[in-house]
């Protein structure tokens, strides 16, 4: 019995002292990785996206993994992350002639006399009095001394930039070419059952592709909508514009008109009323159509989460994980509610998941 006993208690030590080599050996595995976990979980999310695609690919190359999986990675690189970095040198070089203007001109392209306009005159005085007050020129201009001074940031990161984009080329590949045997070990490990664990990620993949469908490629098109009619009527920096618009899309209950009503009420005030009009036309029919009649038919019916857990989660997710926080944050929280759907579901009526 006593030798029974000592087992015991050494069974017992040598599972609290693996406990703790697993807890210091998983904390030093993070202190390693973290400084690109952003990068994988990027790729991580790409993957997921494209993994319809490889799929099709794959059957069509006659089963050759690495080929599709290399194929997706050159696809990507052509079709996103190129015209992203075109787009981001672009969008820096107006951001500096931008700068450069207001800095030699002192703001006065800018400077604007809202009190002269028609309409303004015709509010009341109050109104007018703080219309009057409005220093848009010293706010330009500070604005611009800042980016002035920022801008060389942007370069000086170039380096890490590509290396990181390199990263992530490699982790996509190779989430592509492993998918399946990534999936069968996370279902190994966990202590569900596998009919569980595949509605927990069929739960996770779909709110990922909805989102990127929804949010990503729906606000995309948006801005590049927006910043094509702000080029039209002459807007200043029409790209830097757009890339706002881009951003706005996927900001609920404020959307892209935070950025076109500006836009158009710059023109109005700044004499170019006829272009003012035009650009608002143009914001309502076609900038706002793609929201309302694009979006159902690429998401449909594949999230139902409601929109205050949706917005709480994506800024909550851009505060914590940066810009694919947009993606990261509605995906923890439908991996949330499927967690809160299968034990309802399990074990309160069936006691077992």
């Amino acid at each position: 019995m006593a030798k029974l006993a000592t087992l015991s208690e050494h069974e017992h030590i040598a599972r609290w002292f693996f406990l703790g080599v697993s807890l210091i050996v998983g904390y030093l595995f993070w202190q390693t990785i973290q400084p690109y976990a952003i990068v994988l979980m990027t790729a991580g999310v790409m993957a997921v996206v494209t993994t319809p695609i490889e799929r099709a690919l794959r059957r069509k190359l006659g089963g050759r993994r690495g080929l599709s999986s290399f194929l997706i990675v050159l696809l990507v690189l052509i079709v996103i992350v190129v015209p992203l970095v075109i787009t981001s040198i672009v969008m820096v070089n107006q951001a500096v002639n931008l700068v450069q203007l207001l800095v030699a001109q002192n703001g006065s392209v800018f400077d604007i006399n809202f009190s002269a306009n028609p309409l303004v005159q015709q509010l009341p005085t109050a109104v007018q009095e703080y219309i009057a007050s409005i220093d848009l020129r010293a706010g330009l201009i500070s604005i611009a001394q800042w980016a002035s001074q920022h801008l060389g940031a942007i370069f000086s990161e170039a380096g890490g930039f590509l290396f990181k984009t390199f990263v992530f080329f490699i982790c996509l590949y190779y989430l592509l070419v492993d998918r399946e045997r990534l999936v069968h070990e996370i279902l190994t490990l966990s202590p569900l059952r596998d009919k569980t664990d595949s509605s927990i990620l069929s739960s996770m993949t779909g709110t990922i592709r909805a989102v990127v469908a929804g949010s990503v490629i729906v606000s995309v098109a948006q801005g590049v909508v927006a910043g094509l009619g702000m080029t039209i009527f002459g807007v200043p920096g029409a790209l830097i514009w757009a890339a706002l618009v881009v951003v706005a899309a996927n900001i609920p209950f404020v959307g892209t008109a935070s950025v076109m009503v500006p836009a158009c009420l710059y023109l109005f005030f700044s004499g170019h009323q006829a272009a003012a009009i035009g650009l608002a036309i143009w914001s309502i029919i076609l900038v706002g159509s793609i929201d309302n009649f694009l979006r159902p038919i690429i998401v449909g019916g594949r999230t139902s989460m409601h929109p205050l857990l949706v917005l709480l989660t994506i800024l909550g997710g851009l505060q914590v994980f940066g810009p694919i926080g947009i993606i990261i944050g509605p995906t923890v929280l439908a991996a949330f509610l499927s967690l809160v759907q299968l034990y309802k579901a399990g074990v309160l009526e069936r006691h077992s998941i």
